[in-house]
């Protein structure tokens, strides 16, 4: 059996998603979609697609699409995503999950109503490292844990360059289409405290800022940014757990991806892409990195696109009727992201229980 998957979106799709999917055995893409039909019909030809269309909603409807994977801009994910559950289809949807937690509720009581699955891209809970420091939690490697700290700094764009004062605006810089630091890269974070802890968030206190006021578009015209590119927050999980955020895409040097998970008795200690180590008090860190058989398999060569990987070898083999591996978020882990979002935004001090 193959899983016939429809794309709506020609970016992160195109650059990430399209090539990835070649190493997901049983996973055919019949189609594309983009707002540019022509667009869509560039990279299906490039890509070998039979068929494009210019909305995502056309595509939602087609007849030979299994699992749509809804990655566009996210203020397109809602309606794009309803549309293709309200037509019976599967769906991936990437996040952040929509604009607001108002939207993320609304495409949850359409998913529980249909027949498709519904799960949201953190594929993250992927990543063979931070499965590792799941595990090691759970055996109690470090104790009880008592706080964890999660830092983004520097961001790089897909091309890799630094995402910093002289990145040209884009929809990235445009908080009504969804754009920004907390969003796209935050919702991630936000997602790996609920899923090593398995308890929610239930006070917030947050601040969002945009440093860079103003970016040059691609024809050289100024463009005013309203999406943030800082982000930080404490949060308190329902575990007693606390956890700070803090996410900037100014910083010119840093560690990249850090997590330092502290627990009564020790330290996880994530360090870019592929370090894990374990400490314990008056030892050094220990190397317990996790080995990644699809090491320089995947164009980029990222933990997001290898984590994509497996998340796409997981979702067919449940559309297959075998089991799944892992625990792919659903729609309900995407909304109680959101709402985590939405208190940042809202500033110091909110309460979600």
């Amino acid at each position: 059996m193959s899983v016939r998957i429809g794309i709506i979106g020609t970016g992160f799709a195109r650059r990430v998603q399209l090539p990835a999917l070649r190493l997901v055995p049983g996973a055919t893409v019949t189609a594309i979609a983009s707002g540019n039909l022509e667009r869509a019909r560039m990279v299906a030809a490039e890509f070998a697609i039979p068929h494009a269309f210019g909305s995502g909603e056309e595509l939602a409807r087609a007849s030979d699409v299994d699992l749509v994977l809804v990655s566009s801009t996210p203020d397109c994910h809602a309606r794009q995503a309803i549309a293709a559950l309200e037509a019976g289809k599967h769906v991936l949807c990437e996040k952040p999950m929509a604009l607001d937690a108002g939207q993320a509720a609304r495409m949850v009581e359409v998913a529980e109503r249909s027949p498709g699955l519904a799960r949201i891209d953190h594929e993250l809970r992927y990543e063979p490292n931070r499965l590792a420091a799941l595990r090691l939690l759970r055996e109690g490697a470090i104790g009880p844990l008592l706080h964890m700290e999660l830092v983004l700094r520097p961001y790089l764009r897909g091309d890799g360059r630094l995402q910093a004062a002289d990145a040209p605006w884009s929809w990235w810089y445009d908080a009504a289409r969804g754009g920004g630091i907390l969003g796209a890269v935050g919702s991630h974070l936000i997602d790996l405290c609920r899923f090593w802890t398995g308890s929610e968030v239930v006070d917030v206190s947050g601040r969002t800022a945009t440093l860079v006021a103003a970016r040059l578009d691609e024809r050289g015209v100024s463009r005013p940014v309203t999406a943030d590119d800082y982000a930080s927050c404490v949060l308190r999980l329902a575990s007693g757990v606390i956890a700070t955020i803090t996410l900037t895409t100014m910083s010119g040097h840093g560690p990249g991806h850090f997590a330092q998970l502290t627990g009564r008795d020790g330290t996880l200690v994530l360090t870019g892409e592929t370090r894990l180590d374990v400490g314990r008090p008056g030892a050094p860190l220990a190397d317990a990195s996790a080995a990644d058989e699809l090491w320089e398999r995947t164009t980029p060569n990222n933990m997001w696109a290898r984590s994509f990987v497996r998340l796409m070898r997981d979702l067919v083999a449940e559309l297959e009727g075998r089991p799944a591996t892992g625990a792919a978020a659903t729609f309900r882990d995407g909304w109680a992201v959101q709402r985590v979002m939405d208190a940042v935004r809202a500033g110091p001090g909110v309460r979600l229980d």
